[in-house]
């Protein structure tokens, strides 16, 4: 008998006679949950009870049927092929191998797990490079003190392109997505106007709910010029009268959009290099059906985890009408995720503000707040949860800031 078969017996022992189970489980070195895993076994009778059982599984997994392997092997060259209807936009993993089964009516049971399909893939040899992933720095989400966990809390957009379509033109794309669940929304246009976005967002809004946050990148279809301080150009006044609050990421360092990058990456990979164009609404009409079935994929990915939708999210009045060529500016926030240049400082909206030398290098949250018109610097430390404020500056506007009006949106 060995040591640890002895100690087994030692405790039971103690336990029969009415030692308390932590006095044992403190003398022992041993957790609760041990000292009544060898209680549950000694109640079983069975003589050698204080013997340690093998922990290799007593059944071999049964063995994939003919029929399914060659349901996998089908879909999987279906997929390369990307010439059905159906799903030429799912892309080719085992994920999308799986949507696909279901959609042709094979029962759960009936489905075999994604080591089991990516083991038969590599069996017929029908690997394929995989699409590499968008790089993140190991920052540890220190530089966002945003974590968004509902439906149309967050929502991230950007630009893509221009590509060129032969015999018409240059074209780019617009695309959103939900940070949480995924879902997007695109469109095409002609150049990267301001109008163009305000025109999107305007009619996406008064479709679907308004999100919290739209975090976006520092072109100038979005932050307005590098000019002149505290300018407020008109699509950061639209989403303010929306009642959305902005987040500017770090100039240069696309992967705190991951959400969006990584989609832009399957929409060229999937969408503009499979497709061949003919026009701009050419590309709209056939954009369509990429949406909907990316959408449909995200959404049975996701449909598992118990996602719930904003409380407060409301949309924009049909009968509300936004002037794109001037907008009051309304109260609200507006948010810079900024790295601390080698003096200590950041630039927003084209001004300079000392944060410290101590955070040179660092990346620092800044907050614009209108009605109150100051500007707090926060700052994540690497052993904290939250991020403090570490600086306050007075922001004085030279313009009225309006109140948000409720009268401009609907349930």
């Amino acid at each position: 008998m060995d040591v640890e078969e002895q100690e087994r017996i030692d405790a039971i022992n103690r336990y029969i006679k009415g030692d308390k189970p932590a006095n044992i489980c403190r003398d022992v070195g041993r957790s609760k949950t041990w000292l009544f895993t060898w209680v549950s076994r000694f109640e079983t009778g069975e003589e050698k009870w204080y013997k340690s059982q093998s922990k290799a599984p007593k059944n071999h997994g049964r063995k994939t049927g003919t029929e399914i392997e060659s349901t996998i092997v089908n879909i999987r060259k279906a997929l390369m092929e990307g010439n059905e209807h159906e799903s030429k936009y799912l892309g080719v993993g085992a994920d999308a191998i799986q949507y696909r089964m279901e959609k042709l009516s094979f029962s759960k049971d009936e489905i075999p797990s994604v080591s089991t399909i990516k083991r038969i893939v590599k069996k017929h040899g029908l690997k394929v490079n995989k699409r590499e992933r968008y790089k993140r720095v190991k920052s540890k989400k220190r530089y966002t003190i945003l974590n968004p966990t509902q439906i149309d809390e967050m929502h991230q957009m950007d630009f893509v392109g221009p590509r060129f379509i032969k015999g018409y033109g240059a074209v780019s794309s617009l695309n959103l997505i939900d940070v949480v669940c995924n879902r997007v929304h695109i469109e095409q246009y002609d150049t990267k106007s301001m109008d163009n976005i305000i025109g999107f967002l305007i009619q996406y809004w008064r479709n679907n709910p308004i999100p919290r946050y739209l975090q976006v990148d520092n072109g100038m279809y979005f932050i307005g010029d590098f000019k002149y301080p505290r300018r407020f150009s008109r699509f950061i006044r639209s989403c303010l009268y929306a009642g959305v609050e902005v987040v500017f990421i770090n100039p240069k360092t696309p992967w705190m959009n991951g959400s969006i990058e990584n989609f832009n990456g399957w929409f060229e990979e999937k969408f503009w290099a499979k497709e061949t164009f003919t026009s701009l609404e050419d590309m709209r009409v056939k954009s369509t059906h990429f949406v909907e079935q990316y959408n449909a994929l995200s959404a049975w990915k996701k449909k598992n985890e118990e996602l719930t939708e904003f409380k407060t999210a409301k949309m924009l009045k049909d009968t509300i009408k936004i002037d794109l060529g001037k907008q009051p500016l309304t109260d609200g926030k507006i948010h810079f995720i900024r790295k601390v240049d080698n003096e200590g400082r950041i630039n927003v909206l084209n001004e300079a503000f000392k944060v410290g030398e101590e955070f040179i290098s660092e990346y620092v949250w800044a907050t614009i707040c209108l009605r109150k018109q100051t500007i707090g610097i926060f700052y994540r430390a690497k052993d904290q949860d939250t991020a403090a404020l570490i600086k306050k500056f007075e922001y004085e506007l030279s313009e009225e800031v309006k109140p948000l009006k409720d009268d401009t949106l609907k349930s």
